[in-house]
Order: C-alpha cells, then sequence, then structure tokens
C-alpha cells in the first residue's frame, strides 16, 4: 500500500484551474495561452471566428464546448462537416430546399443557416465549398436572410458563424481557389489557429496521462504510466493530434487490462501501461503508403511509375493503372482536386468529375487527406 501511495501522484494529469477548463486541457505552451487569451476575448463577440488547424486538433470540441458555451448565444448550436455532404446537395443543405426542388426532396425542409438562426451555426471543412456555394454563402452573410432552393421567401438566418478548416485558407484565396470576399467576410482578424501536439511538447506528459485517465474512467481505474514508457510516447510525433492520442489511449488500456492488480483499500483498480505495450502499438502504426512518384515530363506531360500484378483482368489492371496514377496526382498537388482537374482536362475543368472518378475507383478523398497530413508530420 505504501508503494501505490507513492505512485498515485502520478496516475492522473495536472488538475488545477490554470491547466483545465472542464473537458479542455490547456495546459501551459505559450501556443495554447495564446489561444486561450483570443478565445476568451472573441467567444462573447458577435464576430464569425475562423479556426485553423491540422486534423484532430480538437477544433470541432473547442467550436461546441468553449466557443458556443462562452457566445452568451440563445438560439441553439448546428453543427455541420461539409466534407461529409455529398456536393450535390451543399446547397439545400446550407440553405434549404422547397419540395420538388431536386430529385428526392420530398418536403420543404430548413437549412442549417435557418436552424441556426439567433444562435451558432459550426461550419467545419470550409475549404470543401465549390465557388457556387461560396458566392450564395457570402450573400446570406451579408443580408441575414436565406431563400430555400425552388422559393422565394426570404428566411431570417443570422447566426453567429464559427468555421475550421486544416488548409490555409489564405493561401486558398491567393491561389483563386476561395473567394477573397468571403474569406473577408469571415474576418480573418479573429483568425484563431489550434496548434498541433507535437507543438506542445512541454504539455505532452500530461496530455497524456490526461488522455489515459479519461479512457479509464468509466472503468473506475487508475492508470500508471512508467517513466521510461511516457518518454516514448513524448517523443511520438503524433500526427493524428488528439484524435489519434485518444485511440492510442484506449487501446494500450485494453492490452494492458490483463496485468492490471486492484486496489482493497481504493476501491480501485491500477493498470500499467508499461514500456512493451507502448512499443507494440507505436510499431503497429501504419507507415506512409508506398506511393508511385508522380514526376513531370515533357512539357504537358507527367510520368509515374506503376506496379502491374498479374493473373487479372484487363479491366482490374485497367482501374488499377488508373488508381494508382490519380493517387500520385492527388500526392503531388497536396490533395487538391481543382489543380488534378486542370492538370487533366485543361483550364476551368470541373474538380467534381475527378471526385466522382476517385469514389469510382474506391478511392476516397476524406482518407487520403487524412494519410497526405500524417505523412506530411512525419
Amino acid at each position: 500500500m505504501e508503494e501505490l501511495q507513492r505512485r498515485v501522484p502520478l496516475l492522473d494529469p495536472v488538475d488545477d484551474a490554470s491547466s483545465r477548463e472542464g473537458e479542455v486541457f490547456w495546459g501551459r505552451s505559450p501556443a495554447m495561452a495564446e489561444l486561450r487569451r483570443r478565445i476568451g476575448i472573441l467567444a462573447p463577440s458577435p464576430l464569425p471566428l475562423l479556426i485553423e488547424g491540422e486534423t484532430g486538433t480538437g477544433k470541432s470540441f473547442l467550436a461546441e464546448h468553449v466557443i458556443h458555451a462562452r457566445s452568451g448565444a440563445r438560439g441553439p448550436l448546428v453543427v455541420t462537416d461539409l466534407s461529409t455532404v455529398p456536393d450535390s446537395l451543399v446547397a439545400a443543405h446550407l440553405f434549404g430546399a422547397r419540395r420538388g426542388s431536386y430529385t428526392g426532396s420530398v418536403d420543404d425542409q430548413a437549412g442549417v443557416f435557418e436552424q441556426a438562426h439567433g444562435g451558432t451555426l459550426f461550419l467545419d471543412e470550409i475549404a470543401n465549398l465549390d465557388p457556387d456555394t461560396q458566392r450564395r454563402l457570402l450573400l446570406v452573410l451579408e443580408r441575414g436572410v436565406v431563400t430555400r432552393l425552388g422559393d422565394s421567401r426570404a428566411r431570417p438566418a443570422a447566426p453567429r458563424v464559427v468555421a475550421a478548416t486544416n488548409i490555409d485558407l489564405a493561401q486558398l484565396v491567393r491561389e483563386g481557389r476561395f473567394r477573397q470576399d468571403l474569406y473577408m467576410r469571415l474576418n480573418p482578424a479573429t483568425r484563431v489557429r489550434v496548434p498541433a501536439l507535437r507543438e506542445r511538447k512541454e504539455d505532452l506528459p500530461d496530455l497524456i496521462r490526461f488522455a489515459f485517465a479519461e479512457a479509464a474512467r468509466r472503468e473506475a481505474l487508475a492508470v500508471f504510466v512508467p517513466e521510461r514508457a511516457l518518454q516514448r510516447l513524448v517523443a511520438y510525433p503524433w500526427p493524428g493530434n488528439h484524435r489519434e492520442l485518444k485511440h492510442f489511449a484506449v487501446n494500450a488500456l485494453v492490452f494492458s487490462l490483463p496485468t492490471h492488480r486492484g486496489n482493497a483499500h481504493t476501491g480501485r483498480g491500477v493498470v500499467t501501461v508499461g514500456e512493451s505495450v507502448v512499443d507494440q502499438l507505436l510499431e503497429s502504426v501504419p507507415a506512409p503508403p508506398a506511393l508511385a512518384p508522380a514526376v513531370a515530363g515533357a512539357p504537358g506531360e507527367r510520368r509515374i511509375e506503376v506496379a502491374v500484378r498479374a493473373g487479372r483482368t484487363f479491366a482490374e489492371i485497367s482501374a488499377d493503372v488508373e488508381r494508382q496514377y490519380l493517387t500520385a496526382l492527388f500526392h503531388a498537388h497536396g490533395g487538391d482536386l481543382d489543380r488534378i482537374a486542370v492538370e487533366l482536362f485543361g483550364p476551368g475543368a470541373n474538380r467534381r468529375k475527378v471526385h466522382l472518378r476517385m469514389n469510382q475507383l474506391g478511392l476516397r478523398v476524406r482518407g487520403m487527406r487524412g494519410e497526405l497530413s500524417s505523412c506530411a508530420t512525419r
């Protein structure tokens, strides 16, 4: 028991008012201190707010559980992830639609702008919007009213807009792929950036303990992470950020449970996450996929190396080659479908054509963007 008491202080993360706020672990890193300061100023204001940061850094969590909670808004919080809405339905999803205005529309429907009127509308992955939808969005933001597809009646739609992206919108504006007037309407002066875990080295030990404590709470367990295992985790780059850390903590708890022991005095089981479990799980993380390098050839040409497996039909070989080619282009252009479309079909080409073909070949753009982000951080 005496040995356990000496170890118990290591089981839980730092838990003081300066480092935690509900389920948000702010820590003490300068980047998080600046983020917290700006959110404290901007959250109660009616100004639009733009949140930037890598995938998995907690942009959605901050928008829902910190910014809206502090906003004082009387209306509801409405959350929409634009990367999950099919291109053909984005306008109806945002602005609403009258029955019969498009195939499959059997009832009048309010868009998320109407639903969030007087509250907060969180638009995640706003960089996914095509130019026409960007134009419509700008008009709604400027006028505070929305007209449903197929309707002529303007309806009140003036929520406080919080938008998020893992892409640099300013760069998209410079490249002509995001409207400058919409970007200015989103108010870049209120932009905040959520740092990646690798930028919070001083916070990582407590963040890791915090993730383990959250994973173990439902089982009324306590987690002990020995120093060597902790240092191994601190040195890892966490390309998936908080999302990856949370999944890792749950997995490590499951693999460590067979060796846990109970404490007869407190009723808590103490689970030790040893170095062997940490090594086993980190080694199981898939390496970035081997990609055929996309190499520029003569003007207007691009050459890549492809691998063709024998014993297949011509249709299977053709699809496999096309799949490898599109994957190589995707990585060569940093996931930019507009650039891929221009290279394949010429100026003015529609990115949807590329997106559709990738879906037909089983290439999921959202998952590939996650892999691309992981490659960039390793």
